[in-house]
């Protein structure tokens, strides 16, 4: 009798225990099974300082689409805008498929509506985040200082030493990071924050991805319509692209401070 009481507590117990919780989702092995050609992923990025009174000022804005290939993107297609200088905010449009960067442009010679500039697509690749979460190896990194993980939010911290390790051959600043990802572990929105300045002020800047494994097509312009920058070396376009294209390390870091 007493055995038949004893396995019937038990049984109840573990009935009504709590059921144990299943991992998280690696978000690494999310990301790479989206690898697949002919597919890619929409994203819009934003650099922001807000103030001590939670004023808010946009600086640089990305928007636009990766297509992927096996081992990440492949092509992109972008438009960027940036209010940097005390100049009129300016908007670029551009594509990268393979290693070259296509720029829309209204100052060519009748007929020719893209620059291409070969090899240059790796250079456009947007520098907002301190680690490009479609990266593999970097976003790993990233992962590896995770200090909380709840409904699919990763929080942590990167000193400037451990920062420069993820990414090399930059120089970045110590920063706190917020991974959100959906029920698969895919990123959704990421933020980096730098430390508040000495004015209150901080800079965040903040990605959003949607529409992952969605169909993108994204090809080189019609050759009859691109013309090669090494023609358009000496004309007011290059001086423009040349100074608005590249966000220089300056302006941001002025940001910063």
């Amino acid at each position: 009798m007493k055995k038949a009481l004893a396995a019937a507590v038990a049984a109840a117990i573990v009935a009504g225990a709590a059921p144990a919780h299943a991992a998280a989702p690696d978000p690494v092995r999310a990301v790479r099974q989206q690898f697949v050609p002919g597919h890619g992923v929409k994203f819009s990025e934003a650099l922001v300082l807000e103030d001590k009174d939670k004023k808010k000022t946009t600086y640089i804005r990305v928007t636009g689409t990766y297509a992927f290939g096996r081992s990440g993107v492949v092509a992109s297609e972008v438009t960027y805008w940036e209010n940097l200088s005390e100049k009129k905010p300016t908007t670029l449009h551009y594509r990268t498929v393979g290693q070259d960067l296509y720029v829309r442009s209204e100052t060519l010679p009748q007929g020719k509506s893209w620059v291409r500039m070969s090899g240059s697509a790796e250079e456009i690749r947007t520098e907002l985040q301190p680690v490009d979460v479609l990266r593999l190896p970097q976003l790993k990194g990233l992962l590896s200082h995770v200090t909380s993980v709840r409904d699919g939010v990763h929080r942590g911290a990167v000193t400037r030493e451990q920062a420069n390790k993820l990414v090399r051959g930059r120089t970045l600043a110590d920063y706190g990071f917020r991974l959100s990802t959906d029920s698969t572990g895919l990123p959704v929105r990421f933020r980096t924050e730098d430390k508040p300045g000495a004015r209150g002020s901080s800079v965040y800047t903040e990605s959003r991805y949607s529409g992952w494994g969605q169909a993108v097509t994204i090809t080189h312009p019609p050759e009859d319509e691109v013309e090669d920058f090494d023609k358009v070396l000496e004309s007011l376009y290059a001086e423009t692209l040349q100074e608005r294209l590249e966000v220089t390390d300056d302006a941001v870091a002025a940001l910063r401070r």
